[in-house]
């Protein structure tokens, strides 16, 4: 029932595969409902077994995602190949496009980074204005910034609430 090949060994259960990938077994589940893997064969008593062929495709997946790629693209590229179309070209746009997103956004933290510097220099003569019942005045009396949040989301003007954790 074994096959064998030279990067993956033999068929896997689940739980080996996610832990050579480095993914949880849902995320294997999950790929395998969304289509980006095909159906393991199960074993007699109805374990997934991930070939070396599922193996590799979840490789190619994981390798993808850390070059910035969706699942969503991910699935085009894979359709593409599987039409028999190579898919190079499209990688090869979309990882441009990725890189000119990359120096946006290096633009922006830059220019994020020296008004923070601003603000900090002048956070004592900020917290000079203190009057009773404010919280932090360098906050309620810096400029407001049109500043991006990490994951790229607008914040200055935003509905949107968020918890801060600060310990």
């Amino acid at each position: 029932m074994a096959t064998k090949n030279e990067q993956w060994g033999e068929r896997m259960l689940a739980g080996e595969a996610a832990r050579l990938l480095g993914v949880g077994v849902q995320t294997l589940h999950f790929y395998e409902q969304q289509g980006l893997i095909p159906h393991p064969p199960r074993s007699a008593s109805g374990y997934r077994l991930y070939t070396p062929p599922i193996m590799e495709r979840l490789q190619f997946i994981r390798k993808a995602q850390t070059l910035g790629f969706s699942l969503e693209e991910i699935k085009e590229i894979l359709d593409l190949a599987k039409r028999g179309t190579s898919p190079c070209g499209t990688v090869q746009k979309a990882l441009a496009e990725k890189l000119q997103a990359v120096d946006r956004r290096l633009e922006e933290l830059h220019s994020f980074r020296s008004d923070l510097a601003t603000l900090i220099r002048q956070a004592p003569k900020l917290s000079a204005k203190a009057a009773t019942g404010q919280v932090c005045s360098i906050v309620e009396e810096a400029p407001n910034l049109e500043l991006t949040s990490f994951t790229g989301r607008k914040l200055a003007g935003s509905k949107e609430r968020r918890k801060i954790k600060i310990t």
